[in-house]
């Protein structure tokens, strides 16, 4: 994987940059989640606070013809624990990101407002795209309105 994606929510207009993986080169996943967590974030900042940040990563064989290498993993300062916590799911949205070169996307920041947002991720680049049309959505709802707008 090729790039990190950088997503800054606290400015007015989300800031998107692309960055090389640097000194992350050679982690995925969990391994990448994890030390960007550790590396960026303040280990007594609040972790529902702006200094904590909230990454996204598809696992080290993501986006290869290899038997379930398509995961992603998800990794935050966690706010019940205080340490770094990761999730990971299986499913297209590692592989595709993978496919895409991109090693991780870094939402750091926190909207000024109460806005919610959406990020569009194709081979055209990265838009996040504010839509509070999906407030108060159920799980269901919001998959069916997604659905309609993006296909499956």
């Amino acid at each position: 994987m090729k790039k990190i994606i950088r997503i800054n929510m606290s400015k007015e207009n989300p800031e998107v940059r692309e960055e090389p993986m640097g000194k992350y080169e050679g982690f995925g996943g969990r391994g990448l989640t994890s030390a960007i967590v550790s590396s960026e974030v303040e280990p007594l900042c609040h972790p529902l606070g702006e200094e904590n940040k909230f990454v996204i990563a598809p696992g080290l064989l993501g986006g290869t013809a290899s038997a379930m290498s398509g995961r992603i993993s998800v990794g935050c300062k966690s706010p019940l624990t205080g340490g770094i916590k990761e999730s990971n799911a299986g499913g297209q949205p590692g592989q595709a990101l993978a496919r895409l070169g991109i090693g991780a996307i870094v939402i750091e920041g926190k909207p000024k407002t109460g806005d919610l947002y959406k990020i569009e991720v194709s081979k055209d680049g990265v838009k996040v795209i504010k839509d509070n049309s999906l407030k108060m959505l159920t799980n269901y709802e919001l998959v069916e309105k997604l659905k309609k707008e993006y296909g499956e």
